[in-house]
């Protein structure tokens, strides 16, 4: 039995989330800022971490944090 399976077709975005230290309150309590920025898919986390010492060397603020965040599209049909 050959079953007809129509194509689908999956999509792959990535983002760079980065957490900034941007000072701290009247309280001493830090305050931060996130940025994302979107990426290639075919960014990896050596690219990731490269990026964001060239950026938090740069920076005004401190990378408090990064995560590279992979989300896939599974089509409009299931």
């Amino acid at each position: 039995m050959i079953f007809d399976i129509p194509e689908r077709r999956f999509f792959i975005m990535k983002r760079l989330s980065i957490r900034w230290l941007i000072g701290y309150d009247e309280n001493n309590k830090p305050i931060y800022r996130r940025q994302t920025i979107s990426v290639d898919d075919f960014f990896d986390l050596a690219d990731a971490q490269a990026f964001v010492n060239i950026l938090d060397k740069y920076s005004n603020y401190t990378c408090e944090s990064a995560q590279l965040i992979t989300t896939e599209s599974v089509g409009d049909t299931l």
